[in-house]
């Protein structure tokens, strides 16, 4: 059976796959010990073979494979080329490997390659990082990867987060005959005072007496593995993995080398939409890449609406979007009867996304997070405000711009807002909400107002402005210009927008989602400037969900939750909103890839949901 996915998170993909004969659910233990008599799992036993060679056997219940792996030297480096056969559609990679002995390994369909050395590579740090990534960029996401005699309970969650999916006990029973007692949390505790305590819950540790290190260590790694399976089901493996950096140091390097050195990979796999509140609590938080993802589509697609004259900065809050918590709606009553209020632009100020646009609040992470507050600001926080305030600063149409924050705890900022004819700092005591605070912030306003005049076309023109912004976000400038062309009409409500074109729906916005959905209508408008597509299978009929067989080809720029177009031949087919990131449209071979939408062709494949169209008068028409 091919690799299926149900979850993924991080670079872990949940799910189901088999070597050879041998069903497996990854991410998945294997204990290293010959199965007891009706015993479940995956066990993973040596037997006798020829020297430089070693014969591992995997099963689970009556299903059995045999894995030959010759053992090479030196032990970091491999021999020469570095990729060795290992059984039926298995291999074996000393890494680093030369780049063209694995280039045609992709199209071997391994089922399970083993990156022999990672013991190795894992006491040096780095290596083991760029092996992980080195072994997926040349195979794919399909096979599944074993990273051999490197697992301990407290590391697990780290490794399955870093797209190991084979986990064996081998470290943790030796470590164990050395008389070490694992713990999943800490890395490890003295025996005795755990059992004094009766810390431990497991079989092993309640006995009377008590059972043996290995029967503990065992369940210890079980636990470790549910918890991280648990944890990638909730989309929160992320959290667990930095809840365990205090267990050994190099968790926590090997964490910061993965942020950096396979940015890349990790931030294809976050979806571009939230739902449930994530906690960021260490500053390991804010290197996750959603974070990393929002502020660099905000310096590279975000551009302040040219309409807004006057900008505001303003402190972020606890509650998400920022413009329902109380100091928000304390800050927005100041400008209450003030003309062209429309043309002041909100922006607020927050670790560890940097800057956000009031018409970004809902867009993932911005509407998710939640982060704990003491008025300290890291370097990169700082630099993270900076640039974004550089960009804005750069390509907005403000003369003038109010703070209105605690000029203490933002300090930082005086160099590059110096206060002036331009730049009004409007909270004289720390207290943004007291009524001095918000005399001075209207009254900074409307000074800052005062010659702008109306907006040609009225407010609903600046929240067309505004929407196409979002739409840049989501789908770069150029395809936020061919969606937004006139004719444009703007219906529905602040927390259901639709864009029709004035008979038939555009896209729609939903604030829970913070981006849109594209109608076939919408998808035509765009033309060759959408750059989120899926080639489908031509002789596949659109009759329900698209599933990865009936993909020919993927934008690898898309990412879970995207808003994508799908052609057969070249030509427009549907609309709908792809599951799994475009590489994995490709790489897997069985699976959800999108949830169609809407398709083109009435007459042969039927509309999931209703193209709605409007009356002539349903709403005013806003032009450029």
């Amino acid at each position: 059976m091919p690799r299926t996915v149900d979850r993924l998170d991080g670079l872990a993909l949940l799910g189901r796959a088999t070597v050879g004969p041998v069903p497996l659910a990854p991410p998945t233990l294997l204990r290293s010990r010959p199965p007891e008599a009706g015993e479940d799992g995956v066990f993973l036993t040596d037997r006798p073979a020829p020297a430089g060679t070693r014969r591992l056997v995997v099963s689970n219940g009556p299903a059995s494979v045999e894995l030959r792996v010759p053992v090479l030297a030196p032990e970091v480096t491999g021999t020469e080329p570095g990729v060795h056969p290992a059984g039926d559609r298995a291999w074996l990679l000393h890494a680093p490997f030369a780049r063209e002995a694995a280039a045609g390994l992709r199209a071997e369909r391994p089922e399970l390659v083993v990156l022999g050395n990672a013991r190795a590579l894992w006491n040096e740090g780095l290596p083991f990082v760029r092996a992980l990534g080195d072994v997926r960029a040349a195979v794919g996401a399909a096979p599944l990867l074993w990273a051999p005699r490197v697992a301990l309970p407290h590391r697990v969650p780290l490794l399955v987060y870093l797209g190991v999916d084979l986990l064996d006990t081998t470290e943790g029973m030796l470590r164990t005959a050395q008389g070490e007692f694992l713990d999943r949390t800490l890395g490890k505790l003295p025996r005795d005072d755990v059992r004094a305590e009766a810390a431990c819950d497991c079989p092993s540790c309640r006995s009377t007496p008590a059972g043996p290190l290995d029967r503990h260590a065992e369940w210890a790694y079980e636990r470790a593995i549910a918890e991280a399976r648990a944890a990638l089901r909730a989309g929160r493996l992320r959290e667990l993995v930095e809840a365990r950096l205090p267990a050994e140091p190099a968790l926590a390097e090997l964490l910061r080398y993965a942020d950096r050195d396979l940015a890349g990979p990790l931030e294809e796999r976050v979806p571009v939409v939230g739902s449930d509140r994530r906690d960021y609590v260490l500053a390991e938080a804010h290197r996750r890449p959603e974070m990393t993802r929002f502020r660099a589509r905000l310096l590279e697609r975000y551009r302040p609406p040219p309409s807004k004259r006057v900008l505001w900065l303003v402190p972020c809050s606890k509650t998400k979007p920022y413009r329902r918590s109380r100091s928000h709606r304390r800050f927005l009553s100041a400008l209450e009867g003030l003309a062209g209020a429309e043309r002041v632009h909100v922006v607020s100020v927050s670790s560890p996304l940097g800057l956000v646009p009031q018409e970004l609040e809902d867009v993932a992470p911005a509407r998710q997070y939640d982060i704990p507050v003491t008025g300290d600001w890291s370097e990169p926080e700082r630099d993270a405000v900076r640039e974004g305030l550089a960009h804005l600063r750069r390509h907005g149409a403000y003369g003038a711009v109010v703070v209105h924050l605690d000029p203490e705890e933002y300090r930082f900022l005086a160099a590059d807002l110096p206060s002036g004819p331009d730049v009004v700092w409007t909270v004289p005591d720390g207290r943004t909400t007291a009524p001095e605070a918000l005399r001075r912030l209207r009254e900074a306003t409307g000074d800052g107002l005062r010659g702008s005049g109306p907006v040609p076309g009225g407010p609903l023109a600046v929240v067309r402005e505004e929407l196409r912004e979002v739409a840049s976000v989501q789908f770069g400038r150029a395809a936020a210009e061919a969606l937004f062309r006139p004719p444009l009409r703007l219906a529905g409500r602040p927390w259901f927008q639709r864009l029709t074109d004035g008979k038939t729906d555009l896209a729609t916005l939903r604030e829970e989602r913070g981006l849109f959905h594209l109608t076939v209508a919408g998808a035509r408008r765009l033309g060759p400037a959408h750059p989120l597509a899926v080639e489908v299978d031509p002789a596949l009929p659109l009759t329900g969900d698209l599933f990865v067989p009936g993909v020919r080809s993927a934008d690898p720029a898309i990412r879970a939750g995207d808003s994508v177009v799908l052609r057969r031949d070249g030509r427009l087919a549907g609309v709908g909103e792809a599951v799994l990131p475009g590489p994995l449209l490709t790489d897997l071979e069985r699976g959800l890839a999108v949830r169609v939408r809407h398709r083109e062709h009435a007459g042969t494949d039927t509309a999931m949901t209703e193209q709605r169209s409007l009356p002539a008068d349903d709403g005013p028409v806003v032009q450029r």
